[in-house]
């Protein structure tokens, strides 16, 4: 009598666990897992950081851009002119003070 019981008991319980394991199997993947919720998150905070570095990179493309397209020839701007020869050429006017610093300006 009591090991058909325990028998009964033992069946009726097995089906619950093993449900019970299947949920949490899913729900930990669900969260944790390769394609989860914190990985999602953790993707969607890349993507910002690299917006925000691409929208810096593009900052810089346009101004490069721009002082290329001064020094084309229809549009040849003086003053940009004059600070690329002083800076290649090592040119100055008499009256000016030259001041060496480590950094370069690029």
């Amino acid at each position: 009598m009591i090991i058909r019981d325990l028998r009964r008991r033992a069946r009726r319980y097995t089906v619950q666990s093993i449900i019970l394991c299947l949920v949490l199997y899913f729900l930990y993947h669900l969260i944790q897992g390769g394609r989860g919720i914190m990985t999602l998150r953790s993707l969607e905070d890349s993507l910002d950081k690299a917006s925000v570095e691409l929208s810096v990179i593009k900052e810089k493309h346009d101004k490069l851009e721009h002082r290329v397209n001064l020094m084309k020839p229809g549009s040849i701007c003086p003053d940009l002119l004059e600070e690329q020869a002083k800076n290649v050429l090592g040119y100055a006017r008499q009256n000016e003070k030259i001041v060496l610093s480590e950094k370069s300006s690029n």
